[in-house]
């Protein structure tokens, strides 16, 4: 018995010792399969582009649009490398999504979260259409380019702009959507997004955010008029500048904010408690303050909390 002990703890040392080795050496490896077991590896491909004037996505692949030094296109693929088409100066980027699971250390479809393609403008240039399709199930990312004109069809990609000028009112949907130093003449956001808007202007026209469930969240951002509704989620504005009018309505969540102390205020609650200003009101209510004030809040919650603190 003794003998077998030994024999086992050696055994066990040097499997692990192997197993310490083929990690230093990059042993540790998914593996999919299709007709036959195979090994999950990235390889990069690169396209350069004479000219670009729209962009059409309708892949599963990662999307990253973002300033550079010439027109490129880069793409990391675990396994099979999107379709890449240009007619004179509209690029197309299409591919199915990937069935084959993997095994080992990465589960669930292979590339699928991984696969990314980088998109590359010089400084100075205006993308004249961006649209992603209905199928484009990889993220979005833009950052530091103009577009005229950008719209987003889908609901499971999520969309990040940063530091990004839109010539044309944009239409959004997606899993989560996040802009930060965003510009365009108004913003359209519906779907079942978590939406995060920051140092943003959208200042020619009213701008409208619809999520089913999911959270809205508004810091240091200019509107002419803003219209946000939620289903089920909760609504925080902080130091905005609205023009004209403010809605936010929830049917079960909180809605928190900032605005100027002139700022008129109409809020109303089924169950819940009132602090506007600091004017309390336990157990359900309707509150009112500066009913003649240019800018006009309007907020309202079946099942949640309404407070709202002076910026000023």
């Amino acid at each position: 018995m003794r003998k077998t002990i030994r024999i086992g703890v050696v055994l066990l040392v040097l499997g692990l010792i192997l197993t310490m080795f083929g990690i230093a050496n990059n042993g540790i490896q998914s593996i999919y399969w299709e007709q036959g077991f195979h090994i999950v590896r990235h390889r990069s491909r690169s396209y350069h582009v004479s000219q670009l004037k729209e962009i059409t996505l309708d892949t599963s692949s990662n999307i990253i649009i973002k300033q550079g030094t010439s027109t490129k296109i880069t793409v990391t693929a675990a396994r099979t490398f999107p379709k890449i088409k240009t007619s004179h100066g509209h690029l197309t980027i299409t591919s199915t999504a990937d069935d084959s699971h993997s095994v080992g250390f990465m589960f669930g479809n292979a590339g699928q979260y991984t696969d990314t393609t980088t998109i590359t403008v010089p400084k100075g240039t205006t993308v004249e259409k961006v649209t992603a399709e209905s199928d484009q199930t990889g993220n979005l990312s833009l950052q530091n380019v103009t577009v005229d004109q950008l719209n987003v069809f889908n609901d499971d990609a999520d969309v990040n702009l940063n530091n990004v000028k839109i010539n044309q009112s944009m239409a959004l949907s997606g899993g989560n959507i996040r802009l930060s130093r965003v510009s365009a003449p108004s913003l359209q956001i519906a779907g079942d997004p978590d939406v995060s808007v920051t140092n943003s202007h959208f200042t020619t026209a009213a701008s409208k955010i619809t999520t089913d469930e999911g959270d809205i969240h508004l810091t240091n951002n200019r509107f002419k008029a803003l219209r946000m509704t939620t289903s089920d989620g909760d609504i925080l504005f902080n130091n905005n500048r609205i023009t004209d009018s403010l809605s936010a309505s929830t049917s079960d969540g909180d809605i928190r904010g900032t605005a100027p102390r002139t700022t008129g205020i109409h809020a109303n609650t089924s169950d819940g408690d009132l602090n506007i200003f600091g004017h309390h009101a336990n157990d359900n209510g309707v509150y009112q303050v500066n009913p003649s004030a240019a800018s006009q809040y309007r907020l309202s919650t079946n099942d949640g909390d309404i407070t709202v603190t002076s910026s000023n």
